[in-house]
């Protein structure tokens, strides 16, 4: 087992060294350092806070007020995510995502007994073979 962490350990390594993660990596850092961004990702957490202690409280909620958390919520949230940052970050995530699926279908296929030097999963991390899986979506 500890050989299979440190092989495991290793391939985070080169993990961190592809387009992908560096992409990733840089539009995170771009978007912290946006104090702007900041802020209005604090105020969506503050609505958020706010529309789930009205909620805590069951049947004496303010339907009203819930409303409203939930429409200032969107409309911040829409804004935040148009940021160009935000988007870049949005869409270098979804590649990194797309390299752990691949990478996470290949380790599964192994431990089905697929052949690690040509085992190919599927796109989206079927690796097609059904045994032990609950279906496709």
């Amino acid at each position: 087992m500890q050989n299979i962490e440190q092989m495991t350990r290793t391939l985070g390594a080169a993990l961190q060294l592809t387009p992908e993660y560096v992409r990733c990596l840089a539009a995170k850092e771009q978007n912290d350092a946006d104090g702007a961004l900041q802020r209005r990702m604090r105020e969506l957490e503050l609505i958020r806070m706010q529309y789930q202690h009205e909620a805590a409280k069951g049947e004496q909620a303010d339907d009203a007020r819930m409303d409203e958390y939930q429409a200032r919520f969107d409309e911040l949230y829409n804004s935040v995510m148009q940021t160009p940052c935000m988007a870049e970050y949005q869409a270098a995530a979804r590649e990194l995502e797309a390299v752990l699926q691949r990478v996470t279908g290949i380790l599964q296929g192994c431990a089905q007994g697929e052949d690690p030097q040509t085992y190919d999963p599927k796109p989206g991390g079927c690796g097609g073979n059904c045994g032990g899986c609950g279906g496709c979506g």
